[in-house]
């Protein structure tokens, strides 16, 4: 569980080296950077293959319009009392600890024509029918029910601000989810109210394990270095369309074939 490698590691020495909290800090040097967060993308790995082949967009539209995720829970150690002695003094042991993170939320914009809820609605529906219960895509698609072949993969990363500059190790956190499937089919949105016109995000629960290791880490780089591409203000060009770069999927094979030509990011 050491930090090491491609992720940002913050380097203890300069609390004994330099002037740090007692009583000031050395703004000559500015020999570290407090954390800033509010930069962080998503990035899925693998997908049922049954998904990609109704919603071949299902991943690109997930990724880019992709406005927050939360559910990541602290670890805590766990400890038992020891009793000792006539007066019954006690004291803590170590007893095992407590990963947490089995759910997470994520949050999307929607837009007209519902894509957003028509694909997670599609996920959500043949995993089990809302009449009678009954696992409809092994059938549909000539395969096993199982639940690899309903659940996906999906890499969260969270970035200083300078989100592009991956080879300065600018990855402040990185966790894999593993064993992921939504667990709602959002309709509320669809309510009536008079006089009352908004613009609908919506939230979409999952399941799934979070890991966290180096290795973890570093294939977080990898993921950042090709799968999005950044342009800024001074590099736009009125005269040509695909102003944002091509979507990279050379780590896309477990998505499917279709996946490839998603479009500009």
């Amino acid at each position: 569980m050491i930090k090491q490698g491609n992720i940002r590691v913050f380097d203890s020495q300069i609390a004994t080296q330099q002037s740090f909290f007692t009583g000031g800090l050395n703004l000559k040097q500015l020999a570290f950077d407090p954390l800033v967060t509010g930069y962080a993308f998503v990035i899925w790995t693998k997908l049922p293959s049954w998904v990609v082949s109704e919603y071949s967009g299902f991943k690109a539209m997930t990724e880019k319009n992709f406005k927050a995720l939360s559910g990541i829970e602290d670890m805590e150690l766990q400890t038992q009392q020891y009793q000792y002695g006539f007066s019954n003094n006690e004291y803590n042991v170590a007893a095992g600890i407590t990963k947490n993170n089995t759910e997470f939320t994520m949050r999307h914009q929607e837009y007209s024509g519902s894509p957003i809820k028509n694909m997670y609605q599609f996920w959500v529906t043949s995993i089990a029918d809302p009449e009678t219960g009954i696992a409809s895509y092994p059938k549909v698609y000539g395969m096993d029910y199982a639940t690899k072949n309903h659940t996906g993969e999906l890499m969260y990363i969270v970035t200083r601000p300078d989100v592009n500059n991956v080879e300065k190790r600018n990855i402040e956190f990185a966790a894999y989810y593993t064993n992921v499937m939504p667990k709602r089919i959002p309709l509320s949105h669809f309510e009536y109210t008079q006089g009352e016109h908004n613009l609908v995000e919506i939230e979409i629960p999952f399941n799934g394990n979070m890991h966290i290791s180096a290795k973890v880490d570093n294939y977080a780089q990898k993921l950042l270095a090709t799968a999005y591409t950044f342009v800024t203000a001074g590099q736009f060009d009125p005269e040509s369309a695909n102003v944002s770069g091509r979507y990279l999927s050379e780590f896309d094979t477990n998505v499917g074939a279709t996946q490839q030509g998603l479009g500009d990011i």
